[in-house]
């Protein structure tokens, strides 16, 4: 009985340590255009999560500003129409994913006639050396 049998004619049946490393570094060029993409995108998760909050904060005040009466400016002078325009008020802080934003709301209100009035809500906040804004606006009607 006879056999036929293949042999490899080349020298050695492995990878060499030049293949190896070749292969190592194509693997870590790889990796790192991966976790650049990774970084990217948590970055843009953070910015994200810091917009959603301003809009939070920008919706609690406005809510806040149009549940006052329209008329009492008085003991409520938060809705009176001759308040500067762009008031500043009160930072708020907030933790978003283990770090502190300081959120820098402003507010206009003016009067659009004597029986409607308009507010505006800014939201200011920071995030890598980068300033960010948020505004929502309404006109406010007398009952």
């Amino acid at each position: 009985m006879v056999r036929n049998v293949m042999f490899n004619s080349s020298k050695s049946k492995g990878s060499t340590l030049i293949e190896m490393m070749i292969s190592l570094v194509i693997l870590l060029i790889v990796s790192l255009a991966l976790m650049r993409s990774a970084l990217l995108g948590m970055s843009t998760n953070v910015q994200n999560s810091l917009r959603d909050e301003a809009v939070n904060v920008a919706d609690m005040r406005m809510n806040q500003l149009t549940s006052l009466p329209f008329t009492d400016t008085t003991t409520h002078p938060g809705l009176a129409a001759t308040a500067p325009a762009g008031e500043p008020e009160a930072d708020i802080q907030r933790t978003i994913r283990n770090f502190t934003v300081t959120y820098a709301p402003t507010r206009t209100i003016s009067d659009i006639n004597p029986d409607s009035k308009q507010i505006a809500i800014r939201v200011a906040w920071s995030y890598k050396g980068r300033d960010y804004t948020h505004g929502s606006m309404t006109i406010m009607r007398k009952e």
